[in-house]
């Protein structure tokens, strides 16, 4: 980056992107003054948004592969035929 007062190329004295954006900040060694750019998203929120994306789709993915099974019906327990016969015997007393 040239300097925006005499021209001179200015020296990068910060590279900043914690925020997510790439923000540099130059000073120029002949004059003093100090300038920044913004050069947009850092390259390391790009690859993170890239990632969830990635995994966003695959889980998607996998619900729509994955078979549903169809819902068991409740069972009865078994029951013997001397348990049904003894049951109406057991009601009238």
């Amino acid at each position: 980056m040239d300097c925006a007062k005499c021209g001179e190329p200015m020296r990068m004295t910060d590279k900043n992107s914690f925020s997510g954006r790439d923000i540099r900040e130059y000073k120029c060694d002949r004059c003093g003054h100090e300038d920044w750019e913004d050069n947009g998203e850092a390259l390391w929120q790009i690859l993170h948004n890239d990632r969830e994306e990635f995994e966003a789709a695959q889980a998607l993915e996998a619900t729509a592969e994955a078979p549903v099974a169809p819902p068991v019906p409740e069972q009865k327990p078994v029951i013997s035929m001397w348990n049904r016969i003894m049951r109406v015997f057991r009601r009238c007393r």
